[in-house]
């Protein structure tokens, strides 16, 4: 069985707009990396809040890590979904990073020693160590999408879900981030990368999911997501630099910078 399932999903928001056309979203994610790429308003953010059960379909099923989630509660889906909404804003409330960072295992009720372990565990892949009494919001930006992470990383789920985690990230962030999210997947963890940022897809996500008007038109290995030009442009979106500099001087498809090296030397 898959670790995400959805099956013939529909939903709409009031009004009646309907996000996934009949006859609804089917999609299957194994543990891993995997990015979820698309227009704006292609379905990408509400699926998300489907997985999490933030918002509820108007039929279908949903599976997330064995749990149907039309019969569990946000509040028991939390402990095992790690969220981070893109503006980080929108999530960061306590008065120091500690706080935030732990606000999440502790509500969750989990035992004290488990929660400092999360809890330290996440303040330092996220590179906040030293800032644990600083208020949140008198961080960057760059610094309160890393407390937002850490929050969603705390409890130690077995799915995490990133919102455009790469927004307002320098190189060295940008590093962090990568080396974050694939040792996630390498500990066989569900990681779902919501995202605009193709460059990032190419170095961190070894699978693609591509959404374009509520329906998935490509699902599979990154390194053949961006081959299909027709397909990107319905998608509105474009390969990574890497991938285009490739096609430019006859090169076979590579989608980042280590792939790109290799065909070059050979």
């Amino acid at each position: 069985m898959p670790d995400i399932s959805l099956e013939k999903v529909l939903f709409s928001y009031p009004g009646g707009v309907e996000v996934y056309p009949e006859p609804g979203l089917t999609l299957a994610l194994e543990s891993g990396v995997t990015a979820l790429v698309g227009e704006n308003g292609a379905g990408k953010t509400t699926l998300t809040k489907l997985l999490i059960g933030l918002l509820r379909p108007r039929s279908g099923d949903i599976n997330v890590a064995g749990l149907d989630v039309s019969k569990t509660t946000v509040a028991a889906m939390a402990k095992t979904v790690g969220y981070t909404f893109q503006n980080p804003d929108d999530q960061l409330f306590e008065r120091t990073v500690k706080a935030e960072v732990t606000f999440g295992p502790r509500v969750l009720k989990r035992p004290p020693a488990d929660v400092e372990r999360g809890v330290a565990a996440a303040i330092k892949a996220c590179g906040l160590a030293g800032k644990e009494d600083v208020h949140p919001h008198d961080l960057g930006l760059s610094e309160r999408k890393w407390v937002a992470i850490a929050s969603a990383l705390a409890s130690e789920p077995s799915v995490v879900v990133l919102d455009e985690p790469t927004l307002g990230q320098d190189y060295p962030s940008r590093q962090r981030l990568r080396e974050l999210v694939m040792r996630l997947g390498s500990e066989g963890k569900i990681v779902l990368v919501v995202t605009h940022d193709m460059d990032f897809v190419g170095e961190a996500c070894p699978t693609t999911v591509v959404l374009s008007h509520g329906a998935v038109r490509y699902a599979g290995p990154t390194s053949n997501a961006f081959g299909d030009r027709a397909l990107l442009k319905e998608a509105g979106i474009e390969p990574p630099h890497v991938t285009e500099l490739a096609q430019a001087i006859g090169l076979r498809q590579c989608v980042n910078e280590a792939e790109f090296l290799a065909t070059w030397r050979r």
